[in-house]
Order: structure tokens, then sequence, then C-alpha cells
């Protein structure tokens, strides 16, 4: 629904090794007229709806809640990926209230404090928490999805640890293959 972000992540397919985004990408989003004129013709058929940040965060689409709220009473499942840094508390505490039943937000945290901005740079790990925590508060199912690098592969128990002590439904962890063509990556 976007290909924007406010992230930099080294190997994201939008920019070059974390610096300046890739020539060929022109920013656009979905709107809630879109959404509804692609999805509102098949909305019986469907199960599960993604709304993944592989080329941009979700969350900078203004009309997300629109459209969340358009398939709300339906049965359809709704995953949203995010880096979690985005919005205010004011949105996360309502974020919930948008979303059917039966949903779940995956949170893209990559480690603890000291090592979660290694990769997701441009990502605030305190704001992420925060903004985790607010959701869950507010009645949202929550997921710590945690991709594990050679950098932050000591602290998974401990993540998994604290995503317990915030009340995460989930925790997952994904090897990272991002690295298996290039064992020295210049990050700009």
């Amino acid at each position: 629904i976007t290909n924007r972000c406010q992230a930099s992540c080294p190997m994201c397919s939008r920019n070059y090794h974390g610096g300046l985004d890739k020539v060929l990408l022109k920013e656009s989003d979905w709107s809630i007229d879109n959404f509804k004129n692609i999805v509102g013709p098949v909305v019986k058929q469907l199960d599960k709806i993604n709304f993944c940040g592989n080329f941009g965060d979700p969350l900078l689409n203004i009309d997300l809640q629109l459209m969340t709220n358009y398939i709300k009473d339906t049965d359809i499942h709704v995953d949203v990926h995010t880096n979690g840094s985005l919005r205010n508390d004011k949105w996360w505490a309502s974020f919930p209230r948008h979303l059917p039943k039966s949903h779940r937000v995956i949170f893209a945290i990559d480690g603890l404090r000291d090592t979660h901005s290694k990769y997701r740079i441009g990502t605030d790990f305190d704001r992420i928490l925060d903004n985790a925590k607010t959701f869950i508060r507010n009645g949202g199912k929550a997921e710590w999805c945690f991709i594990r690098f050679k950098h932050n592969e000591h602290q998974v128990q401990a993540a998994e640890a604290l995503a317990n002590v915030y009340g995460f439904k989930y925790f997952s962890v994904k090897d990272s293959s991002r690295f298996n063509f290039e064992k020295q990556f210049p990050i700009y």
C-alpha cells in the first residue's frame, strides 16, 4: 500500500546500502479508493490480507486505518508488518479498534537497544517498544519479529524474555540470508 519508509536498512531493495534511494523508485501510496477497487470485488473470497513492508512501511500510508476499517467486520485475518517507529501514542492506542478481531501487528525489532539500529537504521528502539506497549495495552495482538545477524544473535533469548514481559503474543526469529553473497558489505 506504500513504498515509502523512513528507515534505511542496508540490504533493503529501496536504497543503496542504507544510503540514497534507488533512482527508479517512484514513491507512491494506495488510496482508500484504490484499496476498495482492488479488494472490494473479491473481499468475500479472502481469508487473509498481509500489509507487508517489503518496499515500504504500511504505517506511512495515511489511509491504513480506513483500509482496515473497510474489512474490520469480515472474517479476514489481517497482518500488518512495520518497523514500529512511526506514529504517536494516540494513533497506536486507537489502532486496535480499526482492526478485525483476527489480526496481528508484526514489529521488526532486530536485537536490543544496543544492536537494533545497526540494521534498522533510522528507527528508534525505545519508541518502537513504547508504540508496541500502547498497542498491546489497548487490545492489539503483537508479534516481535527478530532477524538474527552475527551482531545480535547473542540477544535472542533476552529479546524473547522482554517480549514476554511486554505482552507480545508471538516471538519469531528469522535467520538472515541477506549477507550470503557478500561477507563485507559497505553501509553508506
